[in-house]
């Protein structure tokens, strides 16, 4: 009995590996907006996938990371009801990646979701980070603005410090980076309380 729960054992783990190895192969061709459509296909057909796109970028690998976090993104757009379950999930991701390809990406589908209230404070901790840094991608750091908004829909006493930072950084930023600044701060006005 015990020999047959490990050859079934070894079957699973042998299958998992397959897909997993199958969805890098998939992954590391050369990506073209088509070519990450159909892998997002692929996995909305196979959503048992998702495991091994977590694990693609946990693993750290910056290019491959980056292409799954790619990949998130297009499957959000395209089923977010897949992604909803992985909240929490998605959040580790965003607080232990070192790479703002991932950043952009998982900021722009956790923008989707409700706000992680058991993770809030270092959201804002990271997002202000992030907001403030030259050294992040404009893509991160409006992105970054985003939530910090979302939270202070939460939170809105904290609509005042978030403001004052975006004005402060509004004078320096590029035009994307302003249109997006003024957007918010009109929105963090509505918030804030007389």
């Amino acid at each position: 009995m015990d020999m047959k729960k490990d050859n079934t054992s070894l079957l699973q783990s042998s299958a998992q590996e397959k897909d997993l190895t199958e969805l890098l192969v998939l992954l590391r061709q050369p990506l073209s907006k088509q070519h990450i459509l159909l892998i997002a296909s692929l996995v909305e057909k196979r959503p048992e996938l998702l495991e091994y796109v977590f694990e693609i970028i946990n693993k750290n690998h910056q290019k491959d990371a980056m292409r799954a976090s790619w990949l998130l993104s297009h499957l959000w757009d395209r089923s977010p009801q897949l992604l909803r379950p992985f909240q929490h999930e998605l959040t580790e991701l965003l607080i232990q990646t070192d790479s703002d390809s991932v950043r952009r990406n998982i900021l722009r589908i956790l923008d989707g979701m409700p706000v992680n209230e058991s993770k809030m404070g270092t959201l804002v901790d990271l997002c202000m980070k992030w907001m403030l840094s030259e050294n992040h991608a404009i893509a991160v750091r409006c992105n970054a603005m985003q939530i910090l908004y979302r939270i202070c829909q939460v939170e809105p006493d904290l609509s005042g410090e978030v403001k004052a930072c975006i004005l402060a950084l509004n004078d320096y930023g590029s035009a994307g980076f302003k249109s997006r600044a003024n957007r918010i701060v009109r929105q963090l006005n509505a918030l804030q309380p007389d």
